[in-house]
Order: structure tokens, then C-alpha cells, then sequence
């Protein structure tokens, strides 16, 4: 029987599918008042129809039964996922989705469109007389206007495509450029990104600069940067952006800026007393690619013609990199190890780097042999080049070969301690040196020992509450460190060592131990205890979990051995103690404090402090003070800072800075912003700056900027 009637049944649900599916959708209609006709329904008054995922409303609706027509009339609104259409009259197709309309204004996203007339489908757009603007249309809004367009929705928004034909660019009102047929897309757009300014410097004279991309195809953006100066002459270049990446994560993103100018002001000299020549320009270029998951590529190149071309002429991007470097990594990850391959080289002829022709490392993470007994293993091989015009030497060369191999064996006697020692070697291998008796190589063996030791958190708790500060309950966490090496033969051979990689200016703690410096051709004798503690006072959190009141961390470096001590550059037994703190009392304050003195002296070689108010978003204050006595490389800081910021209204806002040099009593900058809304396009920044002292901008500037976004 079961067999006799299986086929019935399967016959059965498919004839109800097949009824079900030939039954029209009735569409959902509600109004304030109805009337019915031969061939339709009449709403009016707040009518509403409802059909799939479209909503209309209108101040009347007819819809014809038969033709499943609606035609909409008074104040009309289509709704349709992310669309959002408003006109006067309207004829919506409930069968095939498509709707017909006069003059209309629709959204979709950020962007406002308005024409004469429309006919639309479930994906997509067909317009006569179009006008496009970005965000609401304002008086100097960019208008995007055109005789057609056409636009294709796709399953994914950013493949969604506008056709334009007979296009003009504008602003507001204005009609400004005439513009070939476009396709866009929000992945290519025609205007990718927009900047303008326009200033007068006391040495550059009146400014006129501008830079603009358009995107040449979804992944690359193309264009070009043009500045004007009527003291220098005309600074131009291009610059463009890229940014792939497939499903995978795989791809690469990076930019790039240039600029040339042919300087018919006075150039002056550069940074190392060298007059500098009138044909100056840069290229700037960085990069970052994931070439497999476990594969990276990343690297950069900055040429400038001289240590000053683009603080003359590019500030912003002066203040970004004052020290311009070209380098180029690959990496290669695994389960414990970093490979690499890292080449540095020098493109800028006044400029001292050290360059790796290329260096390869292997860096390999610890790894527990056994017996809760970890080791590591770090190589390097390394062609090495410093090229210092400012020095006799003129250019050092060393092909140098490295290898630091250790075992640490992490333990805790009790439950509040845990202690690490730690045993290693390094050797290093050169096979170029300034040493006669060396023979042109020269190999050094060095051992260290040592221990890193840490107490775990001590803590106390007081339940002490204070509506004001927002305090609910106190937690005070202490956490005691020390670490000792042992390395005493780690500065010998120094004559017979090429000094390339050597100990760089730097005012906080030093890495503590053979194998994480990087200083290798110029180590210092070990024998040194680093004592430190870090506290932190919190609270409980409104939101959640706690937040900081109070941290004061505090280290120091006692060398004891003499010897040891006077390779550091101090002299006999002096050790430069670090302290570090910072006060939360409440969101809207902070206090920050940054402090190097040597403790055996007494002698304060480096402060800075800040003082942070704030209002919500509304404004903030900060105080600064600098303070650096570099007695190695005779350099002194002496100076105040401060800078005010106020939202004026939700247009306007207000950053107010100034710089005093204590030492000479000049006020080195004092400078001004007002920034002003115009619209969701464009942002103006007016500003006024004035300098003291022997500065290369000048006495004074004036600019206004304007900053945008991309369509």
C-alpha cells in the first residue's frame, strides 16, 4: 500500500507548490480613508503600501486590482533596502518590481540624487538630467551633474556601477569642468581624494597648492601634487595609492608622494653646512604585502635631494619623517622562528646611515628542550657599509657574521617569586677590520650569565569611596623586578671592530644583556644589577573591570664594576636611575612625568612632564615642559609647550600651541587653527604661525587648507 499511494502523495504537494507559487503576493494597504472604483482602490490620507521589501507612502495611493498598478500621488517616499526615493507622483509594477517617476530625489549611502525623470527596477536605476552631490546639497557642495545615468546594483555594494554620460563637475550652483562619459563605482571613484591650501610664508611668499587622485581602476589610485610659490617657484610631482587584497587576506597596499621644484629663492645650506642646490625635489614611497600567509614583504624608500626639501616645501610630511630611511624586509614565519631578509641602503648623499647589503637573520623563539629547560638560537650574516662625508674615515665596510645561542631555565622557590637564570654565548666573526694584526678578520667569543627575576603583585585593598572622583574602592599593585648580567670581556677588541652598529643616542633603558642588543660592534663590559618596580593604583570601572588612578614605575642600572661603568660612558660607579609616572585622578585629568638623574651626582639629565584638562569633546589643555642635557653629543633642550583646543559650535573649532625656548627666552612658535565645517565634503583650516629665532620657515605664515573626502 505504501508503494500504491507514494506517488499520489508526491503528486499532491506538487500541484499545491505549483498553486502556491501562481498566487499573487497581495500587496499590504492601510490609509485613512478608502474608496473603490470599477477597476481600483483609492487611499488617501497617510496611505501606505506594503509589497516584498518595498514600502510606499503617499498622500493618496490607486491601486488598479487587475494590472497589480499602483500609482502614487502627493509626497511620495519609496523605500527599497538601502534606497530612499522622494517625489511628487510615482507608478509602482508590483509583478516585475519596476516603477516609473517624474521629478524625484533619491539617497543611497552618503550620496543625494535628483532628476527630471526615472525608471527603476528591483537592481536597477535609469535617470534623465541628473545632479549628484555628496551628503546633503549645500552651497559649495561638489555636484556631479549629467544628461544620463544609469545605475546597476550589485550583490555586493562596492561592485554597484553609475553610468554618466554628458557629465560636469561642479560646486553648488557652478558648473566647472565638462567631463568625458564615466563608470563608477565606490571602488573607482572619478575623485579618489582632494586636497587644497593656500598660505603666504615669510621665505616661501603666497602658496597655492593642490593634489588630487582618481582611481585608475578599483585597486589603484593616480595623481598628482602642485604647489605654487611665488618666492620659490612651482613644486610639482605625482603621488597615487594602491590596495588589493583577494579573499584569502593576500595582496599588498601601499603610497606613494613626489615632488620637484626648480628653487629660484635662496635655498641656504643644509644640515651639514652645505649650500644646497636650486634643482631640489623627493620621492617617498611605503609598502606592505602579504605574499603568503606565512610570508610578508615590506619596505620603504625616501629620497630627498637635501636634509630640507620637504620641510620647506611639505611640512605635514616633514613632521612625519624628519629622518628619512629606505629599507626593504621580507619575513618568513614559522611555528617557533622568524626568517628574514632585511636590506638597507643609503640614497641620500648627506645623510649617515648604516647599511645592511643585505642582512639575514634567523630568530628563533624559546623552545623547552626538556626538564622545563628552554633555549634560543638568533643568527645573522651581514654585509655592512657607513658612508660619514663628515668624518676622516670617510666609508667603513665589515661582511660580519653573528651567532647568540641560550638556556634559561624559568622556576619559583615559593608561589610569590619567579626566577629565570639565564646562560648564553654570542660569537661574532669579521672578516673586514682596520687592524693590521688582525690579517683582515677578526673573531670574537663572548659568555654571559645572569638571571631576570620578578615578584609577583603584591596587593591591598581599601574600600574607600568618592561620588566626586569617581572612586569606588581602592586596589594598590606592587611588582618588584630584578636582573643581573655578567658579561665582562664584552667590549674587547673594540680597535680591531669596524664600528658600524653602534650605541645610538637614546635616553631610556637599554636592552640588559647580550642577546637582545643590537650595538653589537661596540658592546659595553657587563656587570650589572637592573632593580625596578612598577605600581599602579586602581579602581573599579562604571562600565567595566578597573581603571588606572596612579602608575610610578622606577629602574635603575647599578654598575658594579668600574671598568663596566666607564664603557657605559659614566664615570666611575654612576648609574642613571628612570622613573616613570603618570596621574588619572578623573577621565578629565592627567599628569604624566618622565624623569633620568644620575643617582651619585645627583645630576638631572633628563624631564618632561605633562598636564592634560579636558572637557568631554568640548576642549583640552596641555602643559608641556622638555628638558635633555645630552652631555655625549652636546645637545641641551630647554622648553615649554602648550596647546588649547575648543569646539566652538558643531562648524567651527579652535587649536591654539606655543613653544618656548627657556634658554634663549624666544618664543620659537606660537601658532593658531580655526577649522571650519563647510559641509560633508570639505573641511577649511585657517592658520597663522610665527616663529623666533633662526628658523628656516621664516618669521611668519598664513594658510588655509581644505580637506575632503572622496566620493
Amino acid at each position: 500500500m505504501t508503494l500504491r499511494f507514494a506517488p499520489l502523495v508526491a503528486t499532491l504537494l506538487f500541484a499545491i507548490t505549483r498553486l502556491d507559487a501562481a498566487e499573487p503576493v497581495l500587496p499590504q494597504l492601510t490609509a485613512q480613508a478608502t474608496r473603490v472604483t470599477e477597476r481600483e482602490s483609492v487611499f488617501s490620507g497617510e496611505a501606505r503600501l506594503a509589497y516584498r521589501d518595498v514600502v510606499l507612502y503617499a498622500d493618496e495611493i490607486a491601486y488598479d486590482n487587475q494590472a497589480r498598478v499602483a500609482v502614487a500621488r502627493g509626497n511620495v517616499i519609496l523605500i527599497r533596502g538601502a534606497q530612499r526615493l522622494v517625489a511628487d507622483e510615482l507608478t509602482y509594477r508590483l509583478d516585475d518590481q519596476t516603477y516609473s517617476v517624474g521629478r524625484f530625489r533619491v539617497g543611497q549611502g552618503q550620496l543625494l540624487a535628483e532628476g527630471s525623470r526615472a525608471e527603476g527596477t528591483p537592481d536597477r536605476l535609469a535617470v534623465a538630467d541628473a545632479s549628484i552631490t555628496y551628503g546633503e546639497p549645500d552651497p559649495l557642495s561638489p555636484v556631479l551633474r549629467a544628461r544620463e545615468l544609469t545605475y546597476e546594483e550589485a550583490e555586493d555594494a562596492r561592485d554597484s556601477r553609475a553610468t554618466i554620460v554628458g557629465a560636469r563637475l561642479g560646486i553648488g550652483p557652478a558648473n566647472i569642468l565638462p567631463l568625458p562619459t564615466l563608470s563608477e563605482t565606490p571602488r573607482n571613484p572619478t575623485i579618489a581624494s582632494l586636497d587644497a591650501r593656500v598660505g603666504y610664508g615669510g621665505r616661501l611668499g603666497g602658496e597655492l597648492s593642490l593634489s588630487a587622485t582618481t582611481a585608475v581602476t578599483e585597486n589603484l589610485r593616480l595623481g598628482g601634487d602642485l604647489g605654487l610659490f611665488t618666492k620659490r617657484g612651482v613644486l610639482f610631482g605625482p603621488i597615487g595609492d594602491y590596495d588589493s587584497f583577494d579573499a584569502d587576506g593576500l595582496g599588498a597596499r601601499g603610497k606613494f608622494r613626489t615632488g620637484y621644484i626648480k628653487d629660484q629663492g635662496d635655498p641656504r645650506t643644509d644640515i651639514r653646512g652645505d649650500l644646497i642646490r636650486d634643482e631640489r625635489g623627493y620621492v617617498e614611497w611605503q609598502h606592505y604585502q602579504i605574499v603568503a600567509p606565512d610570508v610578508t614583504l615590506a619596505g620603504q624608500l625616501n629620497y630627498w635631494s637635501d636634509s630640507y626639501v620637504t620641510r620647506d616645501f611639505r611640512r605635514q610630511g616633514y613632521h612625519r619623517i624628519q629622518t628619512p630611511d629606505t629599507w626593504i624586509e621580507a619575513q618568513k614565519l614559522g611555528d617557533n622562528f622568524v626568517v628574514s631578509l632585511f636590506t638597507r641602503v643609503q640614497v641620500n648623499d648627506w645623510s649617515l646611515i648604516q647599511e645592511r647589503l643585505p642582512e639575514v637573520r634567523f630568530d628563533g623563539l624559546p623552545v623547552e628542550l626538556g626538564a622545563g629547560i628552554y633555549h634560543r638560537v638568533n643568527a645573522s650574516v651581514a654585509a655592512l657599509r657607513e658612508d660619514d662625508p663628515t668624518t676622516p674615515a670617510g666609508t667603513i665596510r665589515s661582511d660580519r657574521a653573528d651567532l647568540y645561542y641560550g638556556v634559561m631555565r624559568p622556576f619559583s622557590p615559593r608561589e610569590w617569586m619567579a626566577v629565570t637564570p639565564v646562560v648564553g654565548a654570542r660569537v661574532t666573526h669579521y672578516e673586514r677590520t682596520p687592524a693590521a694584526s688582525t690579517r683582515g678578520n677578526y673573531t670574537r667569543v663572548l659568555g654571559e650569565a645572569g638571571f631576570d627575576a620578578e615578584l609577583y603583585r603584591f596587593s591591598g585593598t581599601w574600600d574607600y569611596k568618592n561620588e566626586r572622583w569617581g572612586i569606588d574602592g581602592l586596589r594598590h599593585l606592587v611588582t618588584p623586578k630584578v636582573a643581573y648580567r655578567y658579561s665582562p670581556s664584552a667590549d674587547v677588541g673594540r680597535g680591531s671592530i669596524p664600528a658600524i652598529d653602534d650605541d645610538p643616542f637614546n635616553t631610556y633603558l637599554r636592552p640588559l644583556g647580550l642577546a637582545n642588543r643590537r650595538d653589537i660592534d661596540r658592546l659595553p663590559a657587563l656587570n650589572t644589577f637592573r632593580l625596578g618596580v612598577d605600581q599602579s593604583l586602581q579602581t573599579r570601572d562604571r562600565t567595566y573591570g578597573s581603571r588606572d588612578l596612579a602608575e610610578l614605575n622606577l629602574a635603575i642600572d647599578q654598575h658594579a664594576d668600574a671598568e663596566a661603568a666607564a664603557t657605559q660612558g659614566h664615570r666611575r660607579d654612576q648609574s642613571d636611575a628612570h622613573a616613570f609616572l603618570a596621574l588619572n585622578p578623573a577621565r578629565w585629568l592627567r599628569f604624566d612625568l618622565y624623569n633620568r638623574t644620575t643617582v651619585q651626582t645627583g645630576k638631572m639629565q633628563e624631564l618632561n612632564t605633562g598636564l592634560t584638562i579636558r572637557d568631554a569633546d568640548v576642549w583640552s589643555f596641555r602643559l608641556g615642559t622638555h628638558y635633555l642635557d645630552d652631555l655625549v653629543g652636546a645637545r641641551q633642550i630647554q622648553e615649554y609647550t602648550a596647546t588649547y583646543g575648543l569646539r566652538l559650535s558643531e562648524i567651527y573649532s579652535l587649536v591654539a600651541r606655543l613653544r618656548v625656548d627657556s634658554r634663549t627666552g624666544d618664543i620659537t612658535e606660537q601658532g593658531i587653527t580655526l577649522s571650519q565645517r563647510l559641509s560633508r565634503f570639505w573641511t577649511a583650516h585657517y592658520e597663522f604661525s610665527a616663529f623666533d629665532g633662526a628658523r628656516r620657515e621664516g618669521d611668519y605664515g598664513v594658510s588655509v587648507s581644505l580637506e575632503t573626502q572622496g566620493f
